[in-house]
């Protein structure tokens, strides 16, 4: 199985999600991470599955991630499996206005199949250093990534198999 996770990250606490899940997913086979900013249609051809991930930004996705989503061609991802992720602050009163559910939605859109509930990781809310390299993760959600691509893992070999 070859998988494909896109992430966007301004202080690298999303790539870092992405990172632990591709660790799990090669498991089953091809399992690359690529930055959304660096992504053309031809990197989706081959994959079977496609994760991809975005901090929550005002209560929804970043207007990168849509204009980049708005920009590939319809159906491009037909006939694959897709999973969606987030990073935001857990002390957030409106955590089900966050970017996971609106991403998988886009990727609904651009056909590919849905094949897990989107998933939410969090990050402290102390401001990042300029560097913009400080790990904001919470504790243990790392650890909560790996599970959770594992879940995502069991629900694509089952997708494979129903085929």
């Amino acid at each position: 199985m070859r998988t494909l996770i896109v992430y966007f990250s301004n202080f690298g606490n999303t790539r870092r999600v992405a990172e632990a899940i591709a660790e799990v997913m090669k498991q089953a086979g091809d399992a690359r991470t690529i930055s959304i900013d660096q992504l053309a249609a031809s990197n989706l051809e081959g994959a079977d599955l496609v994760v991809m991930g975005s901090p929550t930004h005002a209560f929804t996705l970043p207007q990168t991630v849509r204009s980049i989503l708005e920009a590939l061609p319809p159906g491009i991802l037909a006939g694959k499996s897709v999973a969606a992720f987030d990073t935001t602050v857990k002390v957030w009163p409106l955590r089900h206005m966050r970017a996971s559910p609106k991403l998988l939605r886009q990727l609904r859109r651009l056909g590919g199949k849905p094949i897990a509930q989107p998933q939410t990781f969090f990050v402290q809310t102390r401001s990042p250093q300029k560097s913009g390299q400080v790990n904001l993760l919470l504790e243990g959600e790392i650890e909560r990534a790996r599970e959770w691509a594992g879940k995502v893992l069991r629900q694509s070999g089952k997708e494979a198999c129903e085929k």
